[in-house]
């Protein structure tokens, strides 16, 4: 890949959405889909069911004649998000990547502005969008909900900036701005829930590591992968989309030490794997609000 430049595919776009069960949080990610400004033929929908019991496949099927949708399915092993995400990949005929959870529901601009943000890029770029109500607590669970159900997606998210339920990574972007290039550590911020990548890119670091096989990680390690690579990490707050909200299934969500537990295993594995200052500190800071402060701090002081 040249610059910036994105390669000629069949499609500008492929969303690439894993799921597991839950087919109604799909089905409103999906209803975003179909509600995108961008012509239907200029991007296609890949979904990748890591093993669902639910009947997805009929689900998907009921979306055949409104969007460009394939679907895929793997025998379920447990977690396998990175794989479930490397089959979309590998199945993709879009110049980029774009990477939803599933129940992540779209602002009808939302895809239109990540082809924008790359096709704006200098060099390869992987572009974080916006989520509100993307929070680890639960307290405003029902808030979201009523929100979501009583609004259209534009009324939903102008509510919901009102109430301050914004994204939880909203105050490490007030703290360290919004130009990501200028952070220490902007991996930290790489989550995977509304996030694009150009697919030669994706294919030229290997893609997701599929050693990871509980909840959480495998974002990180990808954005670190795509940082030692070269590309740059950016954020479009106009690309917006809300996190619609879905009960704690795995025991790493629910319990805390456990999860505890599960990051240490993972920062270690990180480590071991890159070979990063950064994540260094990180293991010895665990605080990703303070990681970037401490080494802004730092290479600050080294300047003088």
């Amino acid at each position: 890949m040249s610059g910036g430049l994105l390669m000629e595919h069949i499609y500008s776009a492929s969303v690439i959405i894993p799921t597991y069960n839950r087919i109604n949080n799909l089905k409103r990610s999906l209803d975003s889909l179909v509600e995108q400004q961008l012509p239907k033929d200029e991007f296609e929908v890949l979904i990748c069911d890591d093993g669902s019991s639910e009947d997805t496949l009929g689900l998907v099927k009921q979306y055949d004649d409104l969007l460009n949708i394939k679907y895929f399915f793997q025998e379920d092993k447990g977690f396998r998000a990175a794989a479930a995400r490397n089959l979309g990949i590998s199945n993709a005929e879009g110049n980029i990547c774009i990477f939803i959870d599933n129940g992540i529901i779209l602002h009808k601009n939302a895809i239109q502005e990540h082809i924008k943000a790359h096709q704006e890029s200098s060099k390869a770029s992987a572009v974080l969008g916006y989520v509100y109500g993307y929070d680890m607590a639960t307290s405003n669970h029902e808030e979201i909900r009523g929100v979501v159900e009583q609004n259209s997606i534009d009324g939903a998210i102008d509510t919901l900036r009102n109430m301050k339920i914004l994204d939880i990574r909203e105050k490490i972007y007030l703290e360290f701005g919004d130009d990501l290039e200028t952070w220490p550590a902007p991996f930290v911020v790489f989550w995977t829930c509304n996030v694009s990548v150009p697919r030669e890119t994706l294919l030229e670091i290997g893609m997701f590591d599929e050693s990871y096989t509980t909840w959480g990680g495998e974002d990180i390690d990808l954005g670190l992968a795509l940082l030692q690579h070269g590309a740059s990490i950016k954020l479009a707050r106009s690309s917006m989309s809300i996190h619609f909200p879905h009960e704690k299934e795995h025991d790493w969500e629910i319990d805390e030490d456990k999860g505890e537990i599960e990051l240490k295993k993972k920062k270690e594995y990180l480590v071991s794997k890159y070979s990063s200052p950064e994540l260094k500190r990180w293991m010895e800071i665990n605080d990703i609000d303070k990681l970037n402060r401490v080494l802004l701090a730092e290479r600050q002081n080294s300047a003088i």
